[in-house]
């Protein structure tokens, strides 16, 4: 929505649950734009896998992480995580699993 109208009217951030109200955006006189909160529901029959990557559950709030690295590299490509983490894609500094 800010992009849309080329300024600031909606608060953002990378994590969910910031918005907690709708809030209602003029873009033209007769079209308005709605931010509501957005609800992300755990199916029966997700694994803990599945709540984790669907982002139902925090990552601060997972006892173990580490136990869903590999899960995102299934998802992930290895290209994108390394230029997220500024991780060297080739040679002797480079990772391959996710032990590395």
């Amino acid at each position: 929505i800010n992009t849309l109208i080329s300024k600031k009217s909606c608060k953002v951030a990378p994590i969910p649950g910031e918005t907690k109200i709708w809030q209602y955006i003029t873009l033209f006189k007769r079209v308005s734009l709605i931010d509501c909160p957005g609800v992300v529901v755990d199916t029966a029959g997700d694994t803990e896998t599945d709540s984790v990557l669907k982002g139902v559950v925090r990552a601060e709030r997972l006892e173990n992480p580490e136990d869903f690295i590999e899960a995102v590299m299934e998802k992930v490509k290895r290209e994108h995580i390394a230029a997220q983490y500024k991780l060297p894609k080739d040679g002797e500094d480079t990772w391959t699993t996710a032990k590395d």
